[in-house]
């Protein structure tokens, strides 16, 4: 096993350990129907608006540590433990998540919501941001003070991968394929491989020159079929990594989607393998993986449609930089491929 490899699970194993040990000792909140009948709105939205309450109760776990609040491209918020702060967005499509360090985690989509609030709870040892009732989260910002100002909006420093993995935001992109589909004279088959566990139920994206392919988690695969030359294959996390596939008719290719612990979030690589030379690693995880596919009505989606559009404009940058040569880049060649 590699050094990295290693030392990651390590990590992952440790702060499993510390979350186990932790977690216990978390606020659990009820609805309290006297604070509810206590509770005023900081403010009111007109219908061309959306507010929404971010609330983080208080926890022992992560207590000492500061989250910056992010919605869209910006960072609006600084929670402490125990604290709350009021968005006033403008309604239509906003992404709302947490910031800490550059990472972004507890991401949650608030779309078309025009002269609503909306209440989203704070789950910092999951790492999650859910939408509860409004008496629940009335009760949760009586509960809670509020968080101080910081001035004007800042950068937010997770936006890229959010534009990137849109999946992150719950999107069902991926559902279980009917059937494989096979290369034929006119066309390859690329099938990118997740077996890599660490944080396996955090999706990430992979998109090509043409778009949006796909999204990924552990122990599962989908397949892509491709004409045969080149394409350019991106996924980003804590960087960008790009396989350049040059891809022959009629032969079928394995791509690894590999996750180890960064400096500060997880590091994402599309590893190119030969298919006949690891047969019997890739018959292994055929065996336990599951085969999936893009859920076409979910891409139908107004709101991830705006999302993969937004993805795909910036996303046209990047592309400029690989055909340059500014963002180094794996290989994939058609000897790599079976018949």
């Amino acid at each position: 096993m590699k050094l990295g490899k290693l030392l990651s699970k390590s990590a992952g194993l440790c702060l499993a350990s510390m979350v186990l040990m932790l977690s216990g000792c978390a606020t659990s909140y009820k609805v309290d129907p006297e604070l509810v009948s206590q509770f005023k709105p900081e403010a009111t939205p007109t219908e061309e608006q959306t507010f929404v309450y971010v609330i983080r109760g208080s926890n022992f776990t992560g207590a000492a540590r500061g989250l910056w609040v992010a919605a869209n491209e910006n960072v609006v918020a600084d929670l402490s433990n125990g604290s709350h702060a009021l968005l006033k967005l403008d309604s239509g499509i906003n992404s709302v998540h947490l910031v800490q360090g550059l990472a972004g985690i507890g991401f949650a989509k608030v779309d078309n919501r025009p002269g609503e609030t909306v209440y989203l709870a704070i789950d910092y040892v999951k790492g999650e941001t859910k939408e509860v009732e409004h008496d629940l989260g009335a009760t949760m910002v009586m509960k809670t003070s509020k968080a101080k100002g910081i001035g004007a909006p800042r950068k937010n420093d997770a936006y890229d991968n959010l534009l990137v993995n849109p999946s992150l935001l719950g999107f069902p992109i991926m559902k279980e394929a009917d059937q494989p589909i096979n290369a034929d004279d006119d066309s390859a088959v690329i099938n990118f491989y997740r077996m890599e566990t660490l944080i396996g139920k955090v999706p990430f994206d992979i998109w090509s020159e043409q778009g949006y392919v796909g999204s990924t988690t552990s122990g599962t695969y989908f397949q892509v079929r491709v004409k045969p030359g080149k394409h350019t294959f991106v996924a980003l996390s804590e960087r960008y990594s790009v396989l350049e596939a040059n891809v022959e008719a009629g032969k079928e290719y394995v791509v690894e989607f590999d996750v180890d612990m960064g400096w500060n979030q997880a590091h994402v690589q599309l590893l190119p393998m030969d298919a006949a030379k690891s047969a019997k690693t890739i018959s292994k995880w055929q065996a336990k993986a599951k085969l999936m596919a893009v859920d076409p009505q979910v891409l139908e989606q107004d709101t991830f449609k705006q999302r993969l559009e937004m993805g795909e404009a910036y996303l046209k940058q990047q592309y400029q930089k690989i055909e340059k040569g500014e963002l180094a880049s794996r290989e994939l060649v058609g000897s790599n491929g079976v018949l």
